[in-house]
């Protein structure tokens, strides 16, 4: 999914230093983590442990990449947020959506967008990428709110060159870990020497410390109002913007990316959608229409992408996690293609195997997730090229 589509992929090399590209299972059941920042300060100033984003071709790179994640339990904003700094993929959850609310998921071998989408479908909301950020939010506003931001940059062009440039004007938004988005816009405003008019009308409430990547100034208040179901309009000479409902065109363009038979997919949905408009180029598919129409048509291209399988490459695993012990080798046997065996007849093997373990990990091994998982237990375990078997010490 890209609303800037840039066309680009990588040549592939086997051997790599940065774990991101590896082919990584995520593994998070009902353990809390919580995101820290000590930040008191807006734009990232003073800001610690700053997540290096991954963007524009990166981004497309990394999306090309089969993940496995299994949630138990999980409550939505807590474990999306620690998803999306393990994965260094920007995700913005829109206000209306309920951060509590729990989530069961399995998915084996799927591109980040395909997870994502699985969330969204869960949820009964939409999903859109917005420059380098995953938006999560209201289908309304999911599939028209990449547009909208593009229409914002388009119109800001008439206000001359300098007024161009500062809507274009690429910023991190990184804040205090609470921050109040109504003084939040204020600051971005004053930073940027524009006025807010209507700002009053924006109702009190409090959020979670944000941290996303660089983005233009236009895309950053269009995240920020759509959660309140606004958005602005230009006034005066591009100095001033207006706040407004949020109303969806009547026509938008979305670019899909990473679809490995775009032609052949493309055909496919002009048969499901004839009232839409689409074109390719490489691995792309632009979908032209009403926003409805293209918002399940996304779905559908999303659907059909095919993550790449880079044999030769190590497999590692992050791991946020408080699960039986039998529920994490049953998955890290499951996610490495090999067999999962122990003695069932064992009462000592079977009594282990249940106890809930906590485990945090980043891009560990195999064999150091398993150590992980019989430690401080009876059990040892023994990988062969084909099982994973558990035994007594």
């Amino acid at each position: 999914m890209r609303t800037n589509p840039t066309g680009l992929r990588f040549r592939r090399h086997l051997v790599l230093a940065m774990p991101w590209l590896m082919i990584v299972t995520v593994v998070s059941i009902s353990f809390s983590s919580v995101l820290s920042g000590s930040s008191t300060n807006v734009f990232g100033q003073g800001q610690k442990n700053e997540i290096a984003w991954l963007k524009k071709g990166a981004l497309s790179e990394h999306n090309s990449l089969p993940i496995s994640v299994m949630w138990r339990d999980a409550e939505l904003k807590d474990r999306l947020m620690q998803f999306s700094k393990n994965q260094r993929v920007a995700i913005f959850l829109d206000r209306r959506v309920d951060p509590s609310t729990i989530i069961n998921l399995t998915s084996n071998n799927i591109t980040t967008e395909q997870f994502l989408l699985e969330i969204a479908k869960q949820l009964e909301i939409g999903i859109c990428q917005i420059e380098d950020v995953y938006y999560l939010g209201p289908k309304k506003t999911a599939n028209s709110l990449a547009s909208t931001s593009d229409s914002l940059l388009k119109a800001a062009n008439k206000f001359g060159k300098r007024t161009q440039l500062r809507w274009k004007r690429s910023g991190d938004l990184r804040t205090a870990t609470v921050v109040e988005p109504k003084q939040l816009l204020l600051q971005l405003a004053k930073a940027n020497d524009i006025e807010i008019d209507g700002i009053d009308g924006l109702p009190h409430d409090l959020w979670s410390g944000l941290d996303l990547p660089a983005s233009s100034l236009a895309c950053r208040i269009t995240l920020l109002l759509a959660g309140f179901d606004k958005s602005f309009q230009f006034g005066g000479t591009g100095k001033t913007i207006r706040i407004v409902d949020f109303k969806a065109p009547e026509q938008v363009t979305q670019t899909f990316g990473d679809i490995s038979d775009a032609p052949a997919v493309s055909k496919i949905l002009k048969k499901e959608f004839k009232s839409l408009k689409f074109s390719t180029r490489r691995n792309q598919i632009s979908i032209t229409g009403s926003p409805e129409s293209v918002g399940i048509a996304g779905m559908r291209a999303i659907e059909s992408q095919k993550p790449e399988m880079i044999t030769g490459s190590t497999t590692t695993f992050s791991l946020t996690t408080r699960a039986a012990r039998g529920a994490i080798f049953a998955t890290a046997a499951q996610r490495s293609q090999l067999k999962f065996s122990y003695d069932k007849n064992n009462p000592v093997i079977s009594k282990a195997l249940k106890e809930p373990v906590a485990i945090q990990a980043v891009n560990v091994s195999l064999n150091g997730l398993l150590e992980m998982t019989v430690d401080r237990s009876p059990l040892t375990f023994k990988v062969t090229d084909s099982e994973i078997v558990v035994s007594l010490k």
